[in-house]
């Protein structure tokens, strides 16, 4: 009977999981997790495997519904690796807020890479399809509410969630699309759906008007629609969107109106490690001169941020003889460590290739642990003595090197180390636990002597600080790094693919009265970098060298525009340089992609029927080439820059109907192409500093074109010539969108100090971009005189300055600015940030004037 009911048992309990497994979506109540995770997922159709990524937020609970977003990828993420949907958009700005991100996302990645890059997440098309499948298949796996899902995406992301908003719109609680646009004559499909669309107005790749299209006809369709026009903002607007929680609060509640979008609040964490694929090394790519005022500034943030170590550490036994009452001793100073405060450290250049690094150390504490006096039948013994060293005020340690290039790395040759222990600013403790061996030698003798004996070896002690500088030298060495070529090329680079990512290598260094120049290469990662490692192709320099960087005492940054080249060219080799014509933000270049406009220019078109469809395809056949014109020098000795494309190619495909599969290449225009720009500098007040960018009318393209190969035509005239002409009038149209662009350019920190762009000059040969310090400025706007103090952070208030009415104060230092000054309520107080513009005017209210933060024009 046991074992029967035992039998019975196991059913019971095997039907209960059948029943469970059977169940749904909700299988049992998983335990929650503190923090969200990323989960592979792979769902299979028809067509094979599809592979996406789920964040699980944190506090999942299968028996609760979450809340759900559906995100779509830009064109740069396209692939079969399921990764690279997770490096940029959302993804990192989740990973950032992991512990709180209250959503249930789901990240599907489109695969293919040919056709049109607008069109990639369309409904109608295998990757839009397959998104919605992901969504689906993930609510088998995990419970979130379907009438709480957002859908949202960026760039080719943000055409698709207006696509798959449009046709599936009961499936959305709100949709979020980020530099994108689509079709208005389907928009009154959402005008139940709340949508807040977002746009950056500096974007060239897509403009804004684009979504604003969207938006105002969603509204005049009596939908609920808001549009956000980021300033300064450019293509990739990712950080001011998925970084603000304004708008994840606004998705777990779309019925209510968008806030007000405050300042970006998530810095965005890496979700997966993107390994770093060398594909292209070009020498000589970008020069950096930093000047002694560049490197004074940056001295004021290194103590802050050196580890304790550098100053920490032990030295070797110190000996010693004397004679004492006739008497010869052996001294043994054994166990001594030592340690220091790195208070300063001043940085500059020195010399014909020599920079003296100097240390301004604190508290230093020369610790011996034991001392052992030996003699002929006299011995002692002591217990640890403790010197002190600037107590008082900082001792400098010198150090004079000499910078070299090894292995690519920089590496500093000791020249010479000095160390000098002020008088005053020193002591020697008494020693503990003093014991003696021997008639008449006495502790008070002992303690006596090992004192007087330190104290009158201050050279020695001097000499085995000076010691450690080798090794001072190599902390040094590893804290040495060089400037982050990658993320300075993510914000100027407006391609909505692939961002270059770069690494910097020094390949010269050298050093002079007013600072540190360095040279330096460039290695750029693989367009793939999850596929299989390619050879490394290496290019000559690009001849920025060091005699073009000014031995001045700012900084510079040059680069040569030939770079350029290389890039393009690693474009061409991976069939990347290419994208449907129809995508190019320019309505001319759609109208000439249309049947009509090349029916005229091939005839041949015209034997076909109505079911005939059309695909024009550009791309890159050889690489970019910058071209120095002979004439139109500007102002500074800058000059147009000339982009030239030698071999622009446009193949017609087609499809005669929708039986066909493959497309069959029609015509083939090949097209020469160039353009120039121009660029100058504008600073329209105190703080503002903005890069105008000018492209410049170009000649008129040239081209050629001819039957594709295997293409049989019955009607065989070309009108090539109709085709450039129209080609040229588009490009020129979309250029003329172009010709005036500007940008702001921000402060680079450096520690407690800024360096702001002060010159700029632009030429074929490079480009030189001079920083300086920024300047902190006090204005008086009032009818007064006004008398107020300063002081730098660690020095006494200095004597009353005066400013006049009307005039201004500058203060060119690397440091925060305190200002004091009496006004009837007291004293009024406040640290001024370098680079900051103050005013003194009379408060709204009337009274005594006061000091506020300057207003912009």
């Amino acid at each position: 009977m046991k074992t029967f009911d035992n039998s019975v048992m196991w059913l019971r309990y095997s039907m209960i999981c059948v029943l469970l497994l059977l169940a749904g979506p909700a299988v049992s109540a998983e335990r929650p997790q503190a923090s969200g995770r990323f989960v592979d997922q792979t769902f299979r159709d028809v067509n094979g495997e599809y592979k996406y990524v789920v964040f699980v937020p944190a506090g999942y609970q299968s028996d609760k519904a979450s809340p759900a977003i559906l995100w779509l990828h830009g064109a740069g993420e396209r692939g079969t690796d399921n990764r690279l949907q997770l490096t940029v958009g959302l993804a990192p700005f989740i990973q950032a807020r992991a512990k709180t991100f209250p959503f249930l996302v789901v990240f599907p990645q489109c695969e293919l890479t040919e056709g049109r890059v607008l069109d990639s997440w369309n409904a109608d098309n295998p990757d839009g399809k397959r998104a919605i499948s992901a969504l689906d298949d993930a609510r088998k796996h995990y419970n979130f509410d379907p009438n709480r899902v957002v859908l949202t995406g960026w760039s080719m992301g943000g055409f698709g969630a207006w696509n798959l908003g449009m046709s599936l719109p009961s499936r959305w609680s709100a949709i979020v699309p980020v530099s994108g646009g689509g079709d208005i004559d389907r928009i009154g499909e959402l005008k139940e759906v709340p949508v807040w669309a977002f746009h950056g107005e500096l974007d060239t790749v897509v403009k804004s008007d684009r979504d604003l299209r969207m938006v105002d006809s969603l509204n005049a369709a009596g939908g609920v629609a808001t549009f956000t026009k980021l300033s300064n903002g450019v293509h990739d607007i990712n950080a001011a969107v998925y970084g603000n929680d304004a708008v994840i609060e606004w998705m777990l509640n779309p019925e209510k109106s968008p806030s007000q979008l405050g300042d970006v609040t998530v810095t965005p964490a890496e979700v997966v490690k993107v390994p770093f694929v060398p594909a292209v090394e070009i020498s000589q790519a970008v020069g950096l001169r930093l000047g002694n005022e560049v490197l004074n500034a940056l001295s004021y943030s290194i103590p802050s941020t050196t580890s304790p170590d550098l100053l920490s550490g032990r030295i070797n036994d110190m000996f010693s003889s004397t004679v004492a009452s006739g008497r010869q001793f052996s001294i043994q100073f054994s166990g001594i460590s030592y340690h220091g405060e790195l208070e300063r450290i001043v940085t500059k250049g020195h010399g014909k290739d020599r920079i003296l690094v100097q240390l301004g150390i604190r508290n230093i504490s020369l610790a011996i642990g034991g001392t052992f006096v030996s003699g002929v039948r006299h011995s002692a013994q002591a217990g640890p003595i403790l010197i002190s060293i600037g107590q008082r005020y900082p001792v400098w340690f010198n150090l004079e090197l000499g910078p070299y290039i090894a292995d690519r790395q920089i590496r500093l040759r000791l020249i010479s180390a000095g160390f000098q222990i002020p008088d005053d600013n020193w002591s020697v403790s008494q020693p503990a636990g003093v014991s003696v061996q021997g008639f008449g030698m006495t502790e008070d003798a002992v303690v006596s002597g090992l004192m007087n004996g330190l104290y009158g070896a201050k050279g020695r002690i001097e000499n085995e600080i000076v010691a450690i500088a080798p090794r001072v030298v190599q902390e040094i060495e590893k804290r040495i790094s060089i400037p982050d070529a990658e993320s300075t090329m993510s914000e100027v680079w407006q391609l909505p693919f692939y961002s270059p990512r770069l690494q910097a290598w020094p390949e010269q260094i050298s050093a002079d009265e007013n600072g540190l120049s360095l040279l330096m290469g460039l290695t750029v990662a693989s367009i793939d970098p999850f596929g299989p490692a390619k050879v490394l192709k290496r290019f000559k320099p690009a001849d920025v060298s060091l005699a073009q960087l000014p031995a001045d005492k700012v900084m510079h940054v040059i680069f040569a525009p030939q770079i350029l080249g290389p890039l393009t060219e690693m474009f061409v080799e991976s069939d990347q340089a290419r994208l449907d014509v129809s995508d190019i933000p320019e309505p001319l270049f759609r109208k000439l992609a249309e049947r009509d406009a090349l029916q005229e220019i091939i005839p041949d078109l015209a034997q076909y029927s109505d079911a005939l469809q059309i695909r024009s395809t550009l791309s890159v056949v050889l690489p970019l080439a910058i071209v120095a014109p002979e004439h139109d020098v500007t102002s500074e000795g800058s000059k147009p820059v000339e982009f030239h494309l030698p071999d622009v190619r446009v193949v017609i495909s087609i499809k005669k109907d929708a039986d066909q599969i493959n497309w069959l290449p029609c015509a083939i225009f090949d097209m020469d192409l160039s353009e120039r720009l121009e660029a100058g500098l504008q600073k329209p007040n105190h703080a503002q500093r903005i890069v105008e960018l000018a492209w410049l009318p170009a000649a008129n393209a040239t081209g050629t074109g001819k039957f594709a190969e295997g293409y049989d035509a019955l009607d065989t005239s070309l009108q090539t010539d109709r085709y450039v002409e129209q080609f040229n009038v588009a490009w020129a149209s979309y250029f003329a969108g172009l010709r005036e662009a500007s940008a702001t350019v921000p402060d680079v920190s450096v520690g407690l100090s800024k360096l702001r762009l002060s010159g700029m000059q632009c030429n074929p040969s490079f480009v030189d971009l001079k920083y300086s310090l920024a300047r902190i400025e006090l204005s008086n706007l009032t009818n007064e005189s006004i008398s107020y103090q300063t002081k730098a952070p660690t020095s006494a208030w200095g004597n009353p300055l005066t400013l006049t009415a009307g005039a201004s104060h500058e203060f060119e230092i690397p440091y925060p600015l305190t200002y004091r000054r009496n006004v009837p309520s007291g004293s009024e107080v406040y640290t001024l940030p370098v680079g900051s513009h103050s005013e003194f005017r009379v408060p709204l209210t009337g009274g005594a004037p006061r000091l506020f933060s300057a207003r912009r024009p």
